[in-house]
């Protein structure tokens, strides 16, 4: 392992912070030409910055060099008091999906995909279509809202966890349990922060493992269901208790966080760009074009971690085996060599799909496709129904403070109720 001194941090290593949305394309647009490949001491990460590298990282992990183990590793480690709650919940987190390497994982993600594949989840596209337009019900006549709180916020988490089984009753204490969840695991949280947040991790774990007792007790058709009973048909050496209850926590997690900030930062920008707003609104064939440009442009998940397993040399910088490297998918997504003007949200941008959004290879998102059906059908019935609404001018756009997760929390629009196009929808 390479001595802190002879890690090449200069200026950007020194000074870049990834928690900051504001700052990290000023810093990642000067990385990637004048330092691609740094150390960043806050952190104690190695940062890559530039597409192809990105690419060829994720084409290796779980081969060569590179392992997913690691991923999920907290940016800060727990005080004692946050520590306490943890042990004393009996919270066991194994490496499962998201951090695990072939053949485990190729066994795992096969399960999974069978059941999130894209042919399965569009059956539940007039379910969703039903949800969006009774949130739209209850907003048309306002004449303002929070389009992440009022509108979106509530959708993507109804529908995962109807895809787990879990009961609408439970929804939102569970959405209460998870609020704390990303940044204990990817931000920088005081330690009176981490605490709380442990509390609410442990309740969440402890709902996790009594949901997933009841299925396998009383199974029905939902993934988590599926995944055990397929997981003992295809290799039941690797059936455990502990992945299933972390799978659970995974996916509930996973399965309304990234969806919720997707489309938070859909809103914002393409109500900011206001010509690409009236393009979608005019001809709504080009929002699943328009999803793609958004991931590019506004990556929800903007960075990740990756752990070398020996040591490797990227852009002429050698880092030694067992180190974290953090590949910083927002800054690929605005790659001059891959994307020209990277830095203009483009609906009709030709090569929008190659973001790595939702990374690559063998570790490419598994909820994929139900986030692509669900942010559609919400843009789709919010252009049909309030094409006119307006951004409230001087909002602050507020970010969760972690490293992985990233959107605006809070959208807040206007419109005249009466201009509403739907007659039904006016006063």
């Amino acid at each position: 392992m390479s001595t802190l001194e002879e890690r090449p941090v200069g200026e950007i290593g020194e000074n870049f912070d990834p928690l900051n949305p504001h700052t990290a394309l000023e810093y990642y647009t000067r990385a990637r030409s004048e330092q691609p490949v740094f150390y960043n001491p806050r952190l104690n990460v190695w940062v890559v910055t530039r597409y192809d590298d990105i690419n060829e990282i994720e084409r290796l992990v779980g081969t060569q060099k590179f392992t997913a183990k690691g991923a999920l590793n907290l940016v800060k480690m727990p005080c004692p008091e946050a520590l306490d709650v943890i042990v004393n919940a009996g919270i066991k987190v194994d490496n499962s999906i998201v951090d695990e390497d072939p053949p485990e994982h190729t066994v795992k993600r096969k399960i999974l995909r069978e059941y999130l594949h894209e042919d399965t989840i569009n059956r539940f596209e007039p379910q969703i279509r039903d949800l969006v337009n009774r949130k739209l019900d209850s907003l048309v006549t306002r004449g303002e809202c929070d389009l992440v709180t009022d509108y979106v916020f509530e959708i993507p988490a109804w529908v995962i966890f109807q895809l787990m089984n879990v009961p609408e009753s439970d929804m939102e204490r569970i959405r209460e349990y998870a609020k704390g969840n990303g940044k204990f695991g990817f931000g920088i949280p005081t330690d009176e922060e981490q605490v709380e947040d442990a509390k609410g991790i442990a309740k969440y774990w402890e709902y996790a493992q009594s949901h997933v007792d009841n299925l396998i007790a009383n199974p029905g058709d939902d993934i988590m269901s599926h995944y055990i009973r397929r997981l003992q048909e295809e290799d039941a050496s690797l059936y455990d208790i502990q992945d299933a209850y972390t799978v659970m926590l995974q996916l509930l997690f996973a399965g309304h966080e990234t969806t919720t900030n997707t489309s938070g930062n859909a809103f914002r920008h393409l109500l900011e760009n206001r010509d690409q707003w009236e393009m979608i609104c005019n001809d709504p064939s080009l929002i699943p074009q328009a999803i793609d440009e958004v991931l590019r442009y506004a990556t929800p998940v903007p960075h990740w971690r990756r752990t070398t397993t020996e040591e490797v040399t990227i852009q002429g910088v050698t880092i030694p085996a067992g180190e974290t490297v953090m590949i910083a998918l927002h800054s690929a997504n605005h790659d001059e060599d891959v994307f020209d003007d990277p830095n203009k949200l483009d609906i009709c941008r030709k090569n929008a799909r190659h973001h790595l959004a939702f990374g690559k290879g063998r570790h490419r998102c598994l909820g994929e496709a139900l986030a692509r059906l669900e942010v559609r059908v919400i843009l789709e019935e919010l252009v049909h129904r309030l094409p006119h609404i307006q951004l409230v001018e001087g909002q602050p756009w507020i970010y969760g403070e972690n490293i992985s997760h990233r959107g605006v929390e809070n959208v807040k629009v206007t419109w005249d109720p009466a201009a509403n196009p739907v007659p039904a929808d006016r006063p």
